[in-house]
Protein backbone atom coordinates (compact mmCIF):
# COMPACT_ATOMS: atom_id res chain seq x y z
CA UNK A 1 0.00 0.00 0.00
CA UNK A 2 2.79 2.29 1.18
CA UNK A 3 4.79 1.59 -1.72
CA UNK A 4 1.22 2.22 -4.33
CA UNK A 5 0.97 5.62 -2.87
CA UNK A 6 4.52 6.34 -3.25
CA UNK A 7 3.90 5.89 -7.03
CA UNK A 8 1.00 7.77 -7.46
CA UNK A 9 2.45 10.59 -5.52
CA UNK A 10 5.42 10.56 -8.03
CA UNK A 11 3.19 10.29 -10.73
CA UNK A 12 1.09 13.59 -9.83
CA UNK A 13 4.55 15.16 -9.24
CA UNK A 14 5.60 14.49 -12.90
CA UNK A 15 2.17 15.35 -14.14
CA UNK A 16 2.73 18.88 -12.43
CA UNK A 17 6.55 19.19 -13.25
CA UNK A 18 5.63 18.37 -17.11
CA UNK A 19 2.81 21.30 -16.95
CA UNK A 20 5.20 23.79 -15.47
CA UNK A 21 7.67 23.01 -18.01
CA UNK A 22 5.32 23.25 -20.85
CA UNK A 23 3.83 26.63 -19.11
CA UNK A 24 7.15 27.77 -18.90
CA UNK A 25 8.43 27.11 -22.34
CA UNK A 26 5.07 29.22 -23.59
CA UNK A 27 5.85 32.15 -21.24
CA UNK A 28 9.72 32.13 -22.63
CA UNK A 29 9.63 30.92 -26.21
CA UNK A 30 6.13 31.07 -27.27
CA UNK A 31 5.00 34.20 -25.64
CA UNK A 32 2.25 36.08 -26.79
CA UNK A 33 0.11 34.93 -29.70
CA UNK A 34 -2.76 37.40 -29.93
CA UNK A 35 -0.94 40.82 -29.42
CA UNK A 36 -2.73 42.37 -32.69
CA UNK A 37 -6.42 41.15 -31.86
CA UNK A 38 -9.19 43.16 -30.60
CA UNK A 39 -9.32 41.74 -26.87
CA UNK A 40 -5.61 43.06 -26.68
CA UNK A 41 -6.61 46.60 -26.55
CA UNK A 42 -7.01 46.02 -23.23
CA UNK A 43 -3.05 46.27 -22.22
CA UNK A 44 -3.72 49.69 -23.81
CA UNK A 45 -6.69 50.62 -21.52
CA UNK A 46 -5.04 49.51 -18.58
CA UNK A 47 -2.14 51.59 -19.33
CA UNK A 48 -4.02 54.30 -19.84
CA UNK A 49 -6.34 54.01 -16.47
CA UNK A 50 -3.15 53.44 -14.23
CA UNK A 51 -1.25 56.66 -15.44
CA UNK A 52 -3.77 59.00 -14.66
CA UNK A 53 -4.50 60.15 -11.11
CA UNK A 54 -6.64 63.39 -11.41
CA UNK A 55 -10.62 62.68 -11.72
CA UNK A 56 -11.58 60.68 -14.43
CA UNK A 57 -14.54 59.09 -15.93
CA UNK A 58 -13.92 55.58 -16.14
CA UNK A 59 -16.49 54.03 -19.01
CA UNK A 60 -17.06 50.10 -17.72
CA UNK A 61 -18.85 47.77 -19.70
CA UNK A 62 -18.70 45.45 -22.96
CA UNK A 63 -18.51 46.62 -26.25
CA UNK A 64 -21.54 48.57 -26.22
CA UNK A 65 -18.76 51.06 -24.93
CA UNK A 66 -15.98 50.02 -27.22
CA UNK A 67 -18.24 50.27 -30.39
CA UNK A 68 -20.52 53.40 -28.93
CA UNK A 69 -18.63 55.99 -26.97
CA UNK A 70 -16.75 59.30 -28.29
CA UNK A 71 -14.16 59.36 -25.45
CA UNK A 72 -13.12 62.76 -26.59
CA UNK A 73 -16.26 64.60 -26.76
CA UNK A 74 -17.05 63.36 -23.35
CA UNK A 75 -13.90 64.99 -22.13
CA UNK A 76 -13.71 68.17 -23.82
CA UNK A 77 -17.37 68.52 -22.55
CA UNK A 78 -16.92 67.63 -19.01
CA UNK A 79 -13.23 69.02 -18.81
CA UNK A 80 -12.27 65.62 -17.56
CA UNK A 81 -9.97 62.38 -18.72
CA UNK A 82 -11.65 59.68 -20.14
CA UNK A 83 -10.77 56.20 -20.07
CA UNK A 84 -13.32 53.81 -21.83
CA UNK A 85 -12.88 50.00 -20.67
CA UNK A 86 -15.30 48.81 -22.52
CA UNK A 87 -14.37 45.14 -24.25
CA UNK A 88 -16.33 41.96 -24.77
CA UNK A 89 -19.38 40.18 -23.29
CA UNK A 90 -17.89 36.84 -23.28
CA UNK A 91 -15.56 38.14 -20.52
CA UNK A 92 -18.72 38.89 -18.28
CA UNK A 93 -19.64 42.32 -15.94
CA UNK A 94 -17.65 40.92 -13.12
CA UNK A 95 -14.29 41.30 -14.97
CA UNK A 96 -14.99 44.35 -16.72
CA UNK A 97 -15.90 46.11 -12.94
CA UNK A 98 -12.56 44.53 -12.16
CA UNK A 99 -10.85 46.44 -14.43
CA UNK A 100 -11.82 49.20 -13.66
CA UNK A 101 -11.05 49.13 -9.84
CA UNK A 102 -7.38 48.68 -10.77
CA UNK A 103 -7.18 52.41 -10.53
CA UNK A 104 -10.05 54.21 -8.97
CA UNK A 105 -8.73 57.05 -7.21
CA UNK A 106 -10.88 60.44 -5.43
CA UNK A 107 -13.06 62.26 -7.86
CA UNK A 108 -13.25 59.89 -10.49
CA UNK A 109 -16.69 58.99 -11.87
CA UNK A 110 -17.15 55.37 -12.39
CA UNK A 111 -19.68 54.80 -15.43
CA UNK A 112 -21.19 51.48 -15.37
CA UNK A 113 -22.90 50.85 -18.59
CA UNK A 114 -23.92 47.36 -18.62
CA UNK A 115 -26.58 45.87 -20.94
CA UNK A 116 -28.26 43.30 -18.61
CA UNK A 117 -27.78 42.83 -14.75
CA UNK A 118 -28.45 38.73 -14.44
CA UNK A 119 -24.80 37.54 -14.64
CA UNK A 120 -23.52 34.46 -12.13
CA UNK A 121 -20.15 36.50 -11.30
CA UNK A 122 -17.97 34.59 -13.78
CA UNK A 123 -16.08 34.89 -16.86
CA UNK A 124 -18.16 33.19 -19.18
CA UNK A 125 -15.47 32.65 -21.45
CA UNK A 126 -12.69 31.72 -19.67
CA UNK A 127 -10.43 30.54 -23.00
CA UNK A 128 -11.03 34.37 -24.18
CA UNK A 129 -10.29 35.48 -21.02
CA UNK A 130 -6.59 33.97 -21.81
CA UNK A 131 -6.40 35.19 -24.82
CA UNK A 132 -6.80 38.45 -23.78
CA UNK A 133 -3.88 38.31 -21.34
CA UNK A 134 -2.04 36.42 -23.42
CA UNK A 135 1.57 36.62 -21.43
CA UNK A 136 0.50 40.58 -20.95
CA UNK A 137 1.74 41.04 -17.02
CA UNK A 138 -0.56 44.05 -16.63
CA UNK A 139 -3.91 42.47 -17.28
CA UNK A 140 -3.23 39.49 -14.89
CA UNK A 141 -4.24 41.37 -11.70
CA UNK A 142 -7.90 41.67 -12.90
CA UNK A 143 -8.75 38.01 -12.57
CA UNK A 144 -10.14 37.38 -9.10
CA UNK A 145 -9.10 34.55 -7.08
CA UNK A 146 -11.98 32.69 -7.81
CA UNK A 147 -11.71 32.71 -11.26
CA UNK A 148 -8.77 30.85 -11.49
CA UNK A 149 -10.54 27.61 -11.09
CA UNK A 150 -12.29 27.68 -14.41
CA UNK A 151 -9.29 29.49 -16.06
CA UNK A 152 -7.05 26.65 -15.28
CA UNK A 153 -9.54 24.42 -17.01
CA UNK A 154 -9.33 26.35 -20.12
CA UNK A 155 -5.95 26.54 -19.92
CA UNK A 156 -5.18 23.62 -22.34
CA UNK A 157 -6.59 24.39 -24.76
CA UNK A 158 -5.86 27.60 -25.19
CA UNK A 159 -2.23 26.43 -24.86
CA UNK A 160 -3.00 24.09 -27.66
CA UNK A 161 -3.81 26.82 -29.78
CA UNK A 162 -1.03 29.37 -28.80
CA UNK A 163 1.85 26.45 -29.77
CA UNK A 164 -0.14 25.70 -33.14
CA UNK A 165 0.30 29.75 -33.88
CA UNK A 166 3.54 29.69 -32.90
CA UNK A 167 4.74 26.73 -34.89
CA UNK A 168 2.61 28.30 -37.80
CA UNK A 169 4.00 31.49 -37.82
CA UNK A 170 0.32 32.55 -37.74
CA UNK A 171 0.46 34.39 -34.42
CA UNK A 172 0.22 38.28 -34.16
CA UNK A 173 -1.23 38.52 -37.54
CA UNK A 174 -2.91 41.84 -37.61
CA UNK A 175 -6.60 40.94 -37.88
CA UNK A 176 -8.93 43.30 -40.31
CA UNK A 177 -10.67 46.77 -38.73
CA UNK A 178 -12.39 47.03 -36.61
CA UNK A 179 -11.62 43.94 -34.71
CA UNK A 180 -8.22 44.75 -33.72
CA UNK A 181 -5.71 46.16 -31.54
CA UNK A 182 -5.33 49.29 -33.89
CA UNK A 183 -8.95 49.96 -34.52
CA UNK A 184 -8.90 51.42 -31.08
CA UNK A 185 -7.83 55.55 -29.99
CA UNK A 186 -5.89 56.70 -27.14
CA UNK A 187 -8.92 56.59 -25.07
CA UNK A 188 -10.00 52.86 -25.43
CA UNK A 189 -12.78 53.95 -28.64
CA UNK A 190 -13.36 51.57 -31.96
CA UNK A 191 -12.84 54.17 -34.16
CA UNK A 192 -11.66 52.51 -37.60
CA UNK A 193 -14.70 50.95 -38.90
CA UNK A 194 -16.42 51.17 -42.71
CA UNK A 195 -18.37 54.53 -41.54
CA UNK A 196 -21.16 53.46 -44.65
CA UNK A 197 -21.93 49.71 -42.47
CA UNK A 198 -25.05 49.78 -41.05
CA UNK A 199 -27.27 46.53 -39.18
CA UNK A 200 -30.09 45.69 -42.20
CA UNK A 201 -32.97 45.17 -40.62
CA UNK A 202 -33.83 41.93 -41.05
CA UNK A 203 -30.56 41.32 -38.65
CA UNK A 204 -33.10 42.60 -36.07
CA UNK A 205 -36.23 39.71 -37.59
CA UNK A 206 -33.61 37.13 -36.48
CA UNK A 207 -31.57 38.44 -33.46
CA UNK A 208 -34.09 39.59 -30.81
CA UNK A 209 -33.04 42.63 -28.57
CA UNK A 210 -33.64 41.34 -25.18
CA UNK A 211 -34.78 42.99 -22.27
CA UNK A 212 -32.17 43.47 -19.24
CA UNK A 213 -32.75 40.84 -16.35
CA UNK A 214 -32.14 41.79 -12.83
CA UNK A 215 -30.46 39.13 -10.20
CA UNK A 216 -28.99 39.43 -6.55
CA UNK A 217 -25.78 38.13 -7.56
CA UNK A 218 -24.89 41.37 -10.23
CA UNK A 219 -26.92 43.40 -7.48
CA UNK A 220 -24.95 42.78 -4.72
CA UNK A 221 -21.67 42.88 -6.63
CA UNK A 222 -22.41 46.45 -7.79
CA UNK A 223 -23.38 47.58 -4.33
CA UNK A 224 -19.97 46.11 -3.22
CA UNK A 225 -18.43 48.14 -5.91
CA UNK A 226 -20.26 51.23 -5.42
CA UNK A 227 -18.86 51.00 -1.50
CA UNK A 228 -15.36 50.38 -2.92
CA UNK A 229 -15.85 53.74 -5.05
CA UNK A 230 -17.05 55.79 -2.05
CA UNK A 231 -14.43 54.42 0.35
CA UNK A 232 -11.68 55.92 -2.58
CA UNK A 233 -13.24 59.02 -2.42
CA UNK A 234 -14.86 58.15 -5.84
CA UNK A 235 -18.71 57.84 -7.51
CA UNK A 236 -20.31 54.98 -9.06
CA UNK A 237 -22.98 56.04 -10.97
CA UNK A 238 -25.06 53.43 -13.52
CA UNK A 239 -25.94 54.62 -17.24
CA UNK A 240 -27.96 53.18 -20.43
CA UNK A 241 -26.81 51.27 -23.02
CA UNK A 242 -28.32 51.10 -26.99
CA UNK A 243 -30.99 49.76 -27.26
CA UNK A 244 -33.02 49.07 -30.90
CA UNK A 245 -36.43 49.71 -31.67
CA UNK A 246 -38.46 49.37 -34.45
CA UNK A 247 -40.96 47.25 -36.06
CA UNK A 248 -39.20 43.93 -34.84
CA UNK A 249 -39.26 44.63 -31.00
CA UNK A 250 -40.03 41.97 -28.69
CA UNK A 251 -40.88 44.06 -25.54
CA UNK A 252 -42.76 47.22 -25.23
CA UNK A 253 -41.31 50.99 -23.54
CA UNK A 254 -43.34 50.14 -20.51
CA UNK A 255 -41.58 46.78 -19.94
CA UNK A 256 -38.22 48.81 -20.44
CA UNK A 257 -39.49 51.13 -17.64
CA UNK A 258 -40.56 48.35 -15.29
CA UNK A 259 -37.21 47.23 -15.43
CA UNK A 260 -35.57 50.73 -14.80
CA UNK A 261 -37.29 51.04 -11.90
CA UNK A 262 -36.66 47.86 -10.29
CA UNK A 263 -33.11 48.53 -10.95
CA UNK A 264 -33.44 51.83 -9.25
CA UNK A 265 -35.06 50.25 -6.22
CA UNK A 266 -32.45 47.67 -5.41
CA UNK A 267 -29.14 49.58 -6.00
CA UNK A 268 -27.16 51.53 -3.77
CA UNK A 269 -25.83 54.05 -6.76
CA UNK A 270 -27.98 56.45 -8.70
CA UNK A 271 -29.42 55.22 -12.23
CA UNK A 272 -28.48 58.39 -13.84
CA UNK A 273 -30.49 57.63 -17.32
CA UNK A 274 -33.81 57.00 -18.24
CA UNK A 275 -33.69 53.97 -20.62
CA UNK A 276 -36.14 55.39 -23.04
CA UNK A 277 -33.66 58.05 -24.21
CA UNK A 278 -31.33 55.40 -25.30
CA UNK A 279 -33.48 53.57 -27.54
CA UNK A 280 -32.08 54.01 -31.02
CA UNK A 281 -33.55 52.90 -35.10
CA UNK A 282 -32.11 50.13 -36.45
CA UNK A 283 -29.24 52.41 -39.36
CA UNK A 284 -27.67 53.75 -35.71
CA UNK A 285 -26.15 50.16 -35.51
CA UNK A 286 -23.17 48.88 -37.06
CA UNK A 287 -22.95 44.99 -37.36
CA UNK A 288 -24.60 44.10 -33.71
CA UNK A 289 -27.51 44.91 -31.65
CA UNK A 290 -25.39 46.45 -29.00
CA UNK A 291 -23.02 48.15 -31.56
CA UNK A 292 -23.27 51.46 -32.79
CA UNK A 293 -22.24 52.78 -36.55
CA UNK A 294 -21.27 56.87 -36.13
CA UNK A 295 -24.41 58.36 -35.89
CA UNK A 296 -25.60 56.06 -33.08
CA UNK A 297 -22.18 56.59 -31.22
CA UNK A 298 -22.52 60.89 -31.63
CA UNK A 299 -26.11 60.30 -30.45
CA UNK A 300 -25.55 57.76 -27.60
CA UNK A 301 -22.25 59.75 -26.14
CA UNK A 302 -24.44 63.28 -26.16
CA UNK A 303 -27.10 62.03 -24.69
CA UNK A 304 -24.89 60.31 -22.08
CA UNK A 305 -23.03 64.09 -21.35
CA UNK A 306 -26.51 65.13 -20.58
CA UNK A 307 -27.05 62.26 -18.12
CA UNK A 308 -23.74 63.08 -16.65
CA UNK A 309 -24.29 67.04 -16.84
CA UNK A 310 -27.37 66.34 -14.79
CA UNK A 311 -26.23 64.75 -12.16
CA UNK A 312 -23.10 66.74 -11.34
CA UNK A 313 -26.02 69.03 -11.21
CA UNK A 314 -28.12 67.70 -8.90
CA UNK A 315 -25.27 66.23 -7.09
CA UNK A 316 -23.48 69.49 -6.23
CA UNK A 317 -27.02 71.43 -5.32
CA UNK A 318 -27.87 68.67 -2.74
CA UNK A 319 -24.35 68.56 -0.70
Amino acid sequence: MQLFVCKVALLILLVISCIGLISVFDYMVVGSQYRNIYNASLSDKLDRLNTIYEPKIILVGNSNIAFGIDSELIETSLGMPVVNLGLHGGLGNAFHEEIAKQNINKGDIVVVCHSDFSDLDNIPDPELALITYDNQSNIFPVFRKKDYIDLIKAYPTYLRKSYKLWLTDEGNIKKSKPYSRDAFNKYGDVVFKPNELKVKEDYFKKNTVALPKINNICINRLNELCEYCLSQGAFLVIAGYPIARGKYNKYSEEEYVKFQNELIDVLNCPVISDYKNYFYPYDYFYDFSLHLNEKGRQARTRQLISDLNNWIWRTDHNR
